[in-house]
């Protein structure tokens, strides 16, 4: 019986797959339990539609983020941070609040994956080198962190 599998199984197959397995396994186990639904050809239409459906929003979404992160090549952005008198910061700058101001300001697909390198914790005020990279297209982002006293 050919099963259209709805979550993974792990050795047999995963999420998405169209795949023949025994009648019994299908109908005692994966069938029951919501893991797999039959492969009828409306289900296999409807799959291949869907399927198609998400590779299309996902290379829009590519195309977008690319831009997002063409646009930011060479731009300045500054995070202010509450540091004492000789630049330390009270709370470290994470690699995720610098994709936040980042996003912020170049739009909302740039994440915490297209920043580039073992990037640690920020302790100082300063000026920092980003490196973006992403959907095909790199950027360097120069990251100012200023002393908000």
């Amino acid at each position: 019986m050919k099963v259209l599998f709805l979550k993974d199984v792990g050795g047999v197959a995963q999420r998405n797959t169209i795949k023949e397995i025994s009648d019994g396994y299908a109908l005692n186990y994966l069938i029951p339990r919501g893991l797999a639904v039959q492969a009828t050809p409306d289900k296999v239409a409807a799959h291949a539609k869907a399927t198609a459906a998400n590779e299309q929003v996902s290379k829009e979404q590519g195309a977008k983020k690319a831009a997002q992160i063409r646009a930011a090549d060479g731009q300045k952005v500054v995070i202010k941070a509450k540091a004492n008198d000789q630049g330390h910061l009270f709370k470290g700058i994470k690699k995720e609040d610098i994709s936040t101001t980042i996003a912020d300001a170049f739009g909302g697909l740039i994440d915490t994956q297209s920043i580039q390198g073992a990037l640690d914790t920020i302790k100082e005020a300063g000026e920092y080198t980003i490196e973006l990279a992403g959907a095909g297209a790199e950027a360097t982002v120069s990251l100012v962190v200023e002393a908000a006293n």
